[in-house]
């Protein structure tokens, strides 16, 4: 597997996504329930967010993210998306990461 570090990005104020909340709320936890995501959470002040994400791929990413509502409505993009290898880590993340 390979871990991403993913950077979101508001492209409207947050209150104009207001109604998509739930469905973005309902594609993260499928996504934590299907093992693709550790952690997720708003920037302060939201104007963004972040995601650690995990997939065999890069393209099994992005078709995943294909699914996210803000995103699918072209009112949030991931300005960023970094692979990442977990060299370290606590031990109850050590098999989300496979680290020894």
């Amino acid at each position: 597997m390979k871990h991403f570090l993913l950077e979101g990005r508001h492209l409207v104020p947050f209150e104009e996504l207001a109604e998509l909340v739930p469905a973005h709320h309902a594609f993260l936890q499928k996504g934590y329930d299907q093992g693709y995501f550790l952690f997720s959470g708003p920037q302060v002040p939201a104007h963004g967010g972040f995601l650690v994400a995990r997939a065999a791929s890069r393209e099994e990413l992005d078709a995943l993210l294909a699914d996210e509502p803000f995103v699918q409505a072209n009112k949030m993009h991931f300005s960023r998306i970094v692979e990442f290898d977990a060299a370290q880590c606590q031990p109850v993340l050590q098999q989300w990461f496979n680290v020894a």
